[in-house]
């Protein structure tokens, strides 16, 4: 019994000092608007590479938020149609998941006499493949101008009305699942064409993007390696008990 007790202890005191080396869960990196650099196309901000095409990064505050667009199109602060926010992970960092994002400004018409406006979200994987998905802001007159449709799997909630003095702002939480979608290298903003829903919808698509959440996620070769390290000291200690 003795013997037993020993080898329990060391492999608990084994466990300890590997689980104390091995890397710490990562938290959640949040990216503000604000936080861009304005006039420039590429720059690194909370730990990814951002970059703007075909223009540069510009900011724009409606009704307290503050979102991050793109110079040049149809509106000069805004991410346009065929306009691209493109972050992604730094040379040799780790692929991420995403907590929550949040777009800016993608109104439903009649105001400013835009359509029923639509953001592009595209994901690339670390091994491979893309995910694309849709907000829509839609109209529908019998009710408060605060509807939309996300393609994905997270959970929308309006922070802003999508009226003129607000700013039509949207909260996606777990936008593309959580876990285990944790692969994501690099993920795209751009707008799509809008169906017009009233008013005279002579402007299109654009938006800010407000905030974006990530976490990156440690490889799975570190588990393994600590499993591995677990099984190795336990049968050290097992063997030294049984002399």
């Amino acid at each position: 019994m003795s013997k037993l007790n020993g080898w329990l202890s060391c492999l608990g005191a084994a466990a300890l000092i590997l689980l104390l080396a091995a890397p710490s869960s990562a938290t959640v990196i949040t990216i503000n608007g604000a936080d861009f650099p304005t006039g420039v196309s590429s720059a690194t901000v909370g730990g990814l590479n951002w970059t703007a095409v075909p223009g540069t990064f510009q900011l724009k505050t409606v009704a307290g938020y503050t979102g991050v667009g793109i110079s040049g199109g149809n509106t000069s602060n805004e991410i346009d149609i065929q306009e691209f926010l493109t972050g992604e992970v730094l040379s040799g960092g780790l692929p991420f998941w995403v907590p929550s994002l949040t777009i800016g400004v993608l109104f439903d018409g009649p105001e400013f006499n835009d359509v029923q406006e639509v953001a592009q979200v595209t994901i690339w994987h670390q091994g491979g493949g893309t995910n694309v998905y849709t907000l829509t802001n839609t109209y529908d007159p019998s009710i408060p101008p605060d509807t939309a449709v996300w393609s994905g799997p997270g959970t929308l909630t309006n922070l802003s009305p999508s009226t003129a003095s607000g700013g039509a702002v949207w909260l996606i939480t777990n936008p593309f699942g959580g876990y285990p979608v944790d692969d994501i290298v690099k993920v795209e903003f751009t707008a799509l064409p809008g169906s017009c829903g009233s008013g005279n919808c002579t402007n299109q698509s654009d938006f800010t993007l407000v905030q974006f959440q990530y976490e990156p996620v440690p490889e799975p070769g570190t588990y393994a390696m600590l499993g591995l390290g677990l099984i190795g000291i336990g049968l050290l200690a097992r063997r030294r008990a049984a002399r």
